[in-house]
């Protein structure tokens, strides 16, 4: 494994579950080829590294998409589910060891919600919160100190630019599905880690998968929901309470 691309990517938005981070992998490719699908190749006949180009290029390309993790960061277990677009859009819940947390950042508003476990986790102060809060969405500006942190990696466009091409001793594996998707899987170790990527092998070369294990953050990665609406749509009023006006 060489510059570890899809790793930084992986972690610009895990950053959003309070600055945890998993390291997933790095399917960058050395070829110059340009373009999808030639007439007389498919993706599977390609060599690894090529694979790797085009599956790059592919996700780069993707207007909005759909991120699942389940895996280890710091020794503990987390897990998150997020769609976000290149507007800056983004829904979903981030699962850590305090709790979980909803997230949904529409516009220039973002709106949170945290779990019992996560109020119970902040201590008295959360406790404290959570008498005020209660289980009401709490509506803010998205590059307010409240919610920077979250909504920094709601971009799609700003998640992916560590998705770039380099060397890989990317190794060809066998076809399977993911999801039901027709998919290729690439190899590559790096040390006591292990990653199998898996690119689907029909319509755009999509990366749809990518699984560590080894080393101290295993886990998985799934892509999904390409080029389809994210949704973010503010809760109804009486659900949210304005933070900006709590604190003013």
């Amino acid at each position: 494994m060489h510059q570890h691309v899809f790793q930084r990517a992986t972690i610009a938005l895990v950053a959003t579950a309070t600055a945890l981070g998993l390291a997933a992998c790095n399917p960058t490719g050395g070829s110059s080829t340009a373009g999808q699908q030639s007439q007389k190749k498919t993706i599977a006949d390609l060599t690894g590294p090529q694979i790797a180009t085009r599956a790059i290029k592919a996700t780069k390309s993707a207007t909005s998409l759909t991120m699942d993790l389940d895996g280890k960061s710091g020794g503990q277990d987390m897990a998150f589910h997020m769609a976000l677009d290149t507007k800056g859009d983004c829904t979903g819940h981030i699962k850590t060891a305090d709790g979980t947390i909803q997230l949904i950042k529409a516009g220039a508003t973002a709106f949170l919600k945290f779990d019992d476990a996560y109020w119970t986790s902040q201590g008295k102060d959360g406790q404290t919160a959570k008498s005020v809060i209660g289980g009401r969405w709490m509506k803010t500006k998205a590059t307010g100190a409240d919610a920077k942190d979250l909504t920094s990696s709601c971009d799609l466009s700003q998640v992916l630019t560590g998705f770039e091409g380099g060397d890989t001793e990317a190794r060809k594996g066998a076809l399977t599905t993911v999801d039901g998707v027709p998919a290729i899987t690439l190899t590559e170790s790096d040390g006591a880690e292990h990653y199998t990527i898996y690119v689907a092998t029909e319509g755009k070369p999509y990366l749809l998968k990518l699984v560590t294990k080894g080393g101290k953050e295993p886990g998985t990665l799934l892509l999904s929901g390409f080029d389809k609406p994210v949704n973010a749509k503010a809760p109804v009023a009486k659900d949210t309470v304005d933070l900006d006006k709590l604190g003013g």
